[in-house]
């Protein structure tokens, strides 16, 4: 949309929301172009003072909400699938609006485009392959779940095709019965789904505070843009009361411990997430800081090179995976920088000292037996194995780190990433953490 056509519809929107009870006069924030970008973020219109109250809405889009206009049966549907369906369903023609009576407004303000997204880039051209391992799983998997939604939709809207005749789509029963095939409709719902998978927040509709469908999606505030330092806004407290704290009115106050000055943008914070996380959920990343005094944390995730390690000692490895698997250890091997200090994780090292302990080949005769320490040290009840095995343990994790640093560098000379930024820093990255514990370990520090 033109920056005129925009203003129109922030200004549908606000009136939108007037319309339903928002005091709009009161709204703190504003829509604006962020200089020197194509995006927009969320600026203060005035001076503000911590804890201010900034803009309280009062019609989210979320299963509550949407559940009376759907038949019963919507609520097998998570909330994931039942939001992005609706958007789907009311979804707008290119340079219209979103002719949706409940959300059309809200609708009509939401990205139109999501290239950016590496889901977007793997459904139309599949560049994994110059991802780090990690990263190109990662975003394997949210396929997997992207597909499995659109599955799940298509066989709910066949089951009731009612609800095609009371929505503003075009697409017709086949659309649905085609489902994966249909390349109109997948590429239809990737709009959707992505809209909820990156703009939803965190607000409770169940009764369980764990339960998953707790999110919303809430008109103003997925404008703001993510910043993992402080100031950023958040949410009110919610009321302890569980019946007045569901169903509530959205509410967001500035920064608790900073004054915010007029026309300057307003963040919030996703959470401490690594630039892998923020890449396959979101679609971007944040260059790397290596100031000492960051408080930015960044991992890499080493499953495939410690898989590798367990494949390459044969017969044993098979065996050691078994008895990680039961130990709920198999898998999930990182290690981070945070706070000034590289380290690995609990699982990684956990996974290296029991690698540690058998040599390559069958399974001794005594394996039960030679477990015995190492699980003693899972359990708690040492600290750690002999001196040969933990020093067999820091062995292994520099030959881990060595294989990171070096498959980085050759990825980051490839002149096929130069045009690729984002996907540079996820290699960075991960370099950056492998560079922090290998110099740690040359000064001694144990892992």
């Amino acid at each position: 949309m033109m920056e005129s056509e925009e203003q129109v519809s922030w200004q549908n929107l606000l009136d939108w929301l007037k319309s339903h009870g928002m005091d709009t006069e009161t709204v703190l924030v504003e829509r604006r172009k962020v200089p020197g970008t194509a995006y927009h973020g969320l600026f203060a219109r005035r001076k503000c003072e911590p804890k201010t109250v900034l803009f309280t809405v009062p019609k989210l889009l979320n299963t509550k909400t949407l559940s009376p206009h759907y038949p019963s049966a919507a609520k097998k549907l998570s909330a994931v699938q039942l939001i992005s369906l609706h958007l789907l369903l009311h979804q707008p023609a290119p340079a219209e609006g979103s002719p949706d009576p409940l959300f059309g407004p809200y609708i009509s303000v939401l990205p139109r485009n999501f290239d950016y997204h590496p889901l977007s880039k793997l459904v139309k051209e599949d560049n994994s392959p110059l991802l780090p391992p990690s990263t190109s799983k990662a975003v394997q998997e949210i396929s997997i779940r992207f597909h499995n939604d659109l599955a799940t939709i298509c066989s709910f809207v066949h089951n009731h095709l009612e609800i095609l005749h009371t929505t503003s789509t075009s697409k017709t029963p086949s659309d649905f019965a085609s489902g994966l095939e249909n390349e109109s409709l997948v590429s239809d719902y990737l709009w959707s789904w992505l809209n909820v998978n990156t703009r939803c927040i965190y607000y409770e509709v169940k009764t369980s505070p764990a339960d998953l469908d707790n999110i919303t999606l809430c008109p103003i505030l997925d404008f703001a843009n993510h910043t993992p330092h402080l100031p950023y806004m958040s949410p009110s407290r919610p009321p302890s009361n569980k019946r007045i704290n569901m169903g509530r009115d959205f509410t967001l106050v500035s920064p608790a411990t900073t004054s915010v000055d007029a026309d300057s943008e307003l963040f919030l914070k996703y959470g401490d997430h690594c630039n892998r996380v923020l890449y396959v959920e979101y679609g971007f990343v944040l260059p790397l800081d290596c100031d000492p005094g960051s408080k930015r944390v960044y991992e890499v995730n080493v499953d495939d090179i410690v898989e590798g390690l367990f494949m390459e000692k044969g017969e044993v490895g098979m065996w050691m995976k078994e008895v990680l698997v039961l130990e709920n250890y198999w898998g999930d091997w990182t290690m981070h920088f945070a706070s000034g200090s590289a380290f690995s994780s609990y699982r990684l090292t956990t996974a290296i000292r029991l690698f540690s302990i058998f040599p390559a080949g069958s399974i001794p005769l005594l394996s039960e037996e030679m477990l015995l320490p190492w699980k003693d040290v899972v359990l708690g009840r040492r600290d750690e194995l002999s001196t040969e095995c933990e020093a067999e343990s820091c062995g292994v994790l520099e030959r881990i780190c060595t294989t990171v640093v070096n498959r980085a560098s050759q990825a980051l000379a490839n002149p096929v990433l130069a045009d690729h930024d984002s996907i540079r820093t996820l290699w960075a990255e991960e370099q950056y953490v492998a560079h922090r514990i290998l110099e740690q370990m040359k000064k001694g520090k144990v892992f």
